[in-house]
This record gives C-alpha cells, structure tokens and sequence, in this order.
C-alpha cells in the first residue's frame, strides 16, 4: 500500500465537516475510490451525506447508510456516486462500478488498498462531542491536495 499520509484536517462541528466535504468535491472528477476508515459514529456516512449534497442537492437527501443495503447509488448531476459499507461484509467485488463514477467505501477491507484508480483515504477520529481528526490519505490522486 503506497498512500501517503497528506495531512491532518480537525473539524470542531458539522458545518466544518460539511465545508471540507465540500471542499474535496470541487476536486472530484468522477473516477476516484474514496475509502472511509474510523469507528461507529465517527462520521463517516455524515460526511458522504454532506459530499453527495455539496455535488448534488437533490441527491443529498437520499444519502442514508447502506450497512443493511451493502450499496446504495446516487445519480447526480455530475456523475453516479456509489456508496458501499462493508461492515458486515469480509469482500465485495467492486468491478463493476469502478471507474463508472465516484466509489466510497465505508469500512474498506485491505484488499481495497491495490485499486488502480485514484485514492483518497479519510480516517476519522473521534476527538470530541462533534469534534473529528481525519488523517488523510492521497493516492495517484494528487491534483485533490489543492481542495483539501
């Protein structure tokens, strides 16, 4: 796994997740493998809700977790969104979404690390109420270090 740590991003409330999750998706194209790391109700699916709103109003508010669902798409008007969490899930063959739009994936096993396509790794961290540190992690993807 070749990710380098980019930086560190602290958020003391939800209107700073939203703003940074609005931030990384002025930078999306369309191909990229998100992959969110952290613990139950540390953000994870408050931020894709917040990324999917800030590309798509609309389709924001269809964004829910999709731990029973195991993937739950979202056409919006940039492109589709596809959101997997692999909390119960040991593998998940993605080939068929990958490079059709932006994947995000809650819990991501190791194996997910190797994907050809470019990477951004978001490790949150509960240091607070409200308050996260998110680790952030860059792969092949360099042009998202202007947005974050």
């Amino acid at each position: 796994m070749d990710l380098n740590l980019y930086k560190t991003v602290k958020v003391k409330n939800l209107d700073e997740l939203e703003s940074f999750a609005s931030k990384i998706s002025k930078c999306l194209k369309g191909k990229e493998v998100i992959l969110l790391k952290g613990d139950l109700g540390s953000g994870k699916t408050t931020f894709t809700r917040f990324l999917v709103s800030s590309i798509d109003a609309e389709a924001g508010e269809y964004v829910n977790s999709p731990t029973f669902s195991v993937m739950n798409e979202y056409d919006t008007k940039k492109f589709k969104i596809y959101h997997i969490d692999l909390y119960r899930v040991k593998k998940f063959d993605l080939s068929d979404v990958l490079g059709e739009g932006i994947v995000i994936v809650e819990w991501p096993g190791e194996y997910l690390y190797g994907i050809e396509l470019p990477q951004l790794v978001l490790d949150f961290n509960i240091t607070g109420e409200n308050e996260r540190e998110i680790s952030v992690y860059i792969k092949d993807a360099d042009y998202m270090m202007e947005c974050i």
